[in-house]
């Protein structure tokens, strides 16, 4: 038996990094492996996402990377126990909470979470292995509390501008799958106890082929290696642009501040009170949705079944079928239009 089968993993993001890391711990014996996501996958995002397929398209991101790492852990001998926590990773999450794992491993895709997570896992004494991949190259490191740095030794604080994250500079699909990969090694070597896995920060450059190590010293300013951050403070993990809006959610999603015009069909203005047009809030469609049913309710119901959009309703950004953009996951902007229209009308009648 493996001397992996005790170790409990905590892996925050299923995504284009999780998906290598979920794969590669599962196969390789860890017993217990608890996945915390609360998207839902998208069919746009299947090129660099391996955990799922076609099937799992609209499904919980944490239910269906779980039932493939029990897939996995089986095929490779193991008795893998893995958990979905449909939820997202924010301030109010209690660093206590780490200290059971042996090993947090960061697969999210915005610097205020990755923030977060670092400073979550210092303040609970868990190791932490990072990484992240914008376009053609990425970087991970790995952390041990009280031994070598931290990622705020390294990148300081939550860079100021617009978070040029994998969702809005695009990442190349084997880019993710090669950082995932480096942070299952180094999520495997502090398993098996060896701690000089952290400390040295690599990066690869796709373009190049090329894999540097470097090894990097504990700052004498970091805060977070100095004990000065002791909580979890939510205005801590806000890039300035987003200060204004307060909330940390505004940071990791870009929420839409605009009211977004939806166009309603004649069947379904009976739950507008009669208005063929009402407006609403939302960073994507699936947001949208929740805030049309806030203020109109029932109108969730109609539009939408456990599986996505329902087959007779079709919804239009702007002029395009959402069914060939991202779906329910669909971003939206400032000045979209959305057209909900009845397949009968002469849309789609199959998603």
């Amino acid at each position: 038996m493996s001397s992996l089968a005790d170790k409990r993993v905590l892996l925050v993001g299923a995504g284009g990094l999780g998906s290598p890391v979920a794969l590669v711990l599962a196969a390789s014996g860890v017993g217990a492996i608890e996945i915390a996501d609360d998207d839902r996958v998208s069919a746009t995002n299947l090129h660099r996402q391996l955990l799922y397929g076609a099937a799992d398209v609209g499904r919980s991101k944490a239910i269906a990377a779980c039932e493939r790492v029990t897939r996995v852990a089986s095929e490779a001998g193991n008795l893998t126990s893995a958990v979905a926590r449909e939820m997202r990773f924010d301030p109010g999450v209690d660093p206590e909470s780490l200290r059971k794992f042996a090993v947090v491993v960061d697969g999210v895709d915005n610097f205020p979470s990755k923030f977060l997570l670092a400073d979550a896992c210092a303040i609970a004494g868990v190791p932490c292995v990072q990484g992240g991949a914008v376009r053609w190259g990425g970087w991970a490191l790995a952390s041990v509390p009280g031994r070598g740095p931290c990622l705020r030794c390294v990148f300081e604080d939550i860079p100021q501008g617009p978070d040029r994250g994998c969702a809005e500079a695009g990442v190349v699909g084997p880019v993710v799958g090669v950082i995932g990969a480096l942070q299952a090694a180094l999520a495997l070597r502090l398993l098996h106890g060896d701690l000089d896995a952290a400390g040295a920060l690599y990066h690869y450059d796709g373009l190049a082929g090329s894999l540097r190590r470097t090894r990097v010293a504990r700052s004498a300013t970091c805060r977070l290696c100095a004990g000065e951050i002791r909580d979890l403070k939510a205005d801590r993990y806000l890039p300035r642009e987003c200060a204004a809006e307060g909330t940390y959610a505004a940071s990791t999603s870009r929420r839409n501040t605009m009211a977004i015009t939806v166009r309603v069909p004649t069947p379904l203005r009976t739950l507008t009170q009669g208005k063929d047009e009402v407006e609403a809030k939302g960073a994507t469609i699936r947001e949208l949705i929740e805030d049309l049913e806030r203020n109109h309710p029932g109108l969730k119901e109609r539009l939408c079944d456990d599986k996505g959009v329902r087959r007779f309703v079709n919804i239009y950004q702007n002029e395009e079928d959402i069914r060939f953009l991202e779906g329910l996951d669909t971003k939206l902007k400032d000045g979209d239009s959305i057209s909900i229209v009845p397949a009968i009308a002469g849309g789609a009648s199959g998603g």
